[in-house]
């Protein structure tokens, strides 16, 4: 049986995105997503294959680094990688505190969080599990972007909403739409998942 990754993400683009990420360039795993901490704790119970999760911070039923805690006591053989938008080095030692295995920046390269996931589900996978190449976007095959487009584009990645991109870069909710239509049109994709599906690709190449 395949080994199982669980993304707990509520947001409808992120972990689409991971997961099409995760099983193109690591063989042998089945990614899962659960958008609450119920869900999650579901498929704990349920999923004898489980070997990592990956656990946003923002989650409907879970304050913080509650999550961590209450996965890490269900089951205390699955490693908890922390993905969030939020980075200092006073929460990643909490989190570390808490039990997590690892926290990860979603500012941060991708292929720091392929590297961080790999390593944990090493044990469980043949040696040559992980694809160094499977997947990668070459930079030169992507359209020269401005550099609200990059902030747009990192933005979709991080699971922002149009309203939180507005909010973060002080723009009005009816700029940040037709700076989000003419990223689309940029890149060539048909919505969201798939900019950030592309965003999450390119960093890995880099």
């Amino acid at each position: 049986m395949a080994a199982v990754i669980l993304i707990v993400d509520d947001h409808p683009v992120v972990p689409l995105a991971l997961r099409g990420l995760i099983e193109n360039r690591i063989s042998g795993v089945r990614a899962l997503q659960a958008a609450s901490l119920r869900q999650a704790r579901s498929v704990y119970e349920s999923e004898p294959e489980l070997a990592v999760t990956i656990l946003d911070l923002r989650l409907p039923d879970a304050a913080g680094l509650e999550g961590v805690s209450d996965l890490r006591a269900l089951r205390p053989d699955v490693p908890v990688v922390v993905f969030t938008g939020l980075n200092s080095e006073p929460l990643r030692q909490s989190a570390i505190a808490m039990g997590a295995s690892g926290i990860v920046s979603k500012n941060e390269n991708a292929s720091v969080l392929l590297e961080t996931v790999s390593r944990l589900i090493a044990p469980k996978l043949p040696p040559d599990a992980v694809d160094g190449d499977g997947g990668r976007t070459d930079a030169a095959d992507l359209p020269e972007l401005s550099p609200r487009q990059q902030q747009m584009w990192q933005a979709i990645a991080e699971g922002l909403s149009n309203i939180e991109i507005a909010e973060r870069y002080s723009i009005s909710l009816n700029t940040t739409k037709a700076h989000v239509r003419e990223l689309l049109n940029r890149l060539g994709v048909r919505n969201r998942t798939e900019a950030a599906t592309l965003y999450y690709r390119a960093r890995t190449a880099k």
